[in-house]
């Protein structure tokens, strides 16, 4: 016991000098891809104003992710096609978890996912 000691209180001196988040259990969020068709899992969820004028549908994404477009992590992406938000789109799922495979893409208004409504599947 008297051994241990030193050393306890050496890794407590160690741990005690490492800034705050370097020892994080917390892997890097990812960055999407750009223009590449991509798999991504979320609820899809009604926009009230927060992202585009009038009503839309976003994807509050499972995990936090990178925006290529910013590089700013974002936890959920207007849905849109053409670079246009869409209200109806997947509006099926609302409140629903789902898998879904679209693009990322870059417009003026910032990142906006483009599902392709065909490949929409449940979470459960």
């Amino acid at each position: 016991m008297k051994k241990r000691l030193p050393v306890l209180a050496m890794a407590a001196l160690i741990a005690s000098a490492w800034p705050e988040g370097t020892m994080s259990a917390n892997p890097p969020s990812r960055t999407l891809p750009l223009q590449g068709d991509i798999w991504i899992t979320g609820t899809i969820q009604r926009g009230s104003g927060q992202y585009a004028p009038g009503d839309y549908t976003t994807i509050l994404l499972d995990r936090p992710s990178t925006s290529p477009c910013n590089d700013k992590v974002v936890t959920d992406i207007l849905l849109g096609q053409g670079g246009t938000p869409a209200p109806t789109l997947l509006l099926p799922y609302l409140n629903q978890r789902v898998a879904v495979r679209g693009r990322v893409i870059c417009p003026n208004s910032g990142i906006q996912f483009s599902p392709q409504p065909d490949v929409v599947f449940p979470v459960w």
